[in-house]
């Protein structure tokens, strides 16, 4: 049986990771090798890391993003991955374990452009997903998206609940903004905080602090995106596939088939690619797993009492 590269032979998947410190998430390497990886990471000290390790078909590019063409302060932290491009707010910090990593180490100036700017820049014509993570910097990135966001069917992209740092975004701002651009919110990675003296009670939730949110758009509309040609449709169908929604890639699938966009052909091949990994899926998660993997969490909760970080979401979309 055809399998998951053979489907995407000479179709890859252009992915477009925004704040790329440690690598891409490996959810996509998993899935297929088919991939164009667009890389961005402002930090010099990650982007030499990520230079080094880079895949053969990855663009890494040291450039900060942003609504517009412009110069502006870059707060690089003692623990890199909360560097950003707004102050951390001690305020909020410090009743919080573990503050000294949002230590601002130095303070340099950079110049940001602009997604579809850069996009252009480097000829990529067309962009499947995106993922950002930025450290607060997300609504200003997708301000200046408008049009890649045309044709993208998926985000993931970090949303601040607390106020981690000064100016900053909340989840409730880049929600409304990225629902006014066709897309709808599928699922949250919520993370928690408890506050200084309060994580020995380790069964208790702290404070939703931020999260990984994950945007599609829709069957429906993924048919309606300007001039869409058969390998957008097989593209949007991995993607849906990739974050464990195949419901959504079956129903893509039946849309693009009876639109003309895909061949009977094809869309047996893509029926016959998720029964498989709807078999695979009821194997790994058969009728108890879930309620035993809840029953030795809280064991674990019970012998852990020094842990004031917790991410009560295991996955983001369905494993």
């Amino acid at each position: 049986m055809i399998n998951i590269n053979e489907l995407l032979e000479n179709n890859p998947i252009w992915l477009v990771d925004i704040g790329a410190s440690g690598g891409l998430d490996q959810r996509w390497e998993n899935f297929t090798s088919a991939l164009k990886t667009i890389l961005f990471e402002p930090d010099p000290r990650e982007y030499e890391i990520l230079k080094s390790k880079g895949r053969e078909d990855s663009i890494i590019l040291n450039c900060a993003l942003s609504d517009a063409m412009k110069e502006i302060e870059f707060y690089l932290c003692k623990q890199q991955q909360v560097s950003s491009l707004f102050l951390p707010n001690f305020d909020f910090l410090n009743k919080f374990p573990d503050a000294e990593r949002f230590e601002v180490l130095k303070t340099i100036k950079i110049k940001t452009d602009t997604l579809d700017n850069q996009l252009n820049k480097n000829n990529i014509v067309e962009i499947d997903f995106i993922k950002i993570d930025t450290q607060g910097n997300e609504y200003s990135i997708l301000n200046g998206s408008v049009n890649s966001l045309r044709n993208v069917v998926g985000l993931e992209v970090e949303v601040l609940f607390a106020p981690l740092y000064k100016g900053q975004p909340f989840f409730s701002d880049i929600d409304k903004y990225i629902r006014s651009n066709g897309f709808e919110l599928f699922d949250i990675k919520r993370y928690y905080w408890r506050r200084i003296g309060e994580y020995n009670y380790s069964r208790q939730k702290g404070q939703l602090a931020f999260g990984d949110a994950l945007y599609f758009k829709n069957p429906e509309q993924v048919v309606l995106i300007k001039d869409i040609t058969k390998e957008k449709i097989i593209r949007s169908i991995c993607i849906y596939m990739i974050y464990g929604y195949l419901e959504l890639a079956n129903i893509l699938s039946n849309i693009a088939t009876r639109e003309g966009i895909l061949t009977t052909e094809i869309h047996d091949v893509i029926g016959l690619i998720i029964a498989k990994f709807r078999t695979k899926n009821a194997i790994l998660n058969f009728p108890v797993k879930w309620r035993i993997r809840n029953i030795l969490q809280n064991m674990k909760n019970i012998f852990c009492n020094t842990c004031w970080y917790s991410g009560t979401d295991r996955y983001l979309g369905n494993p």
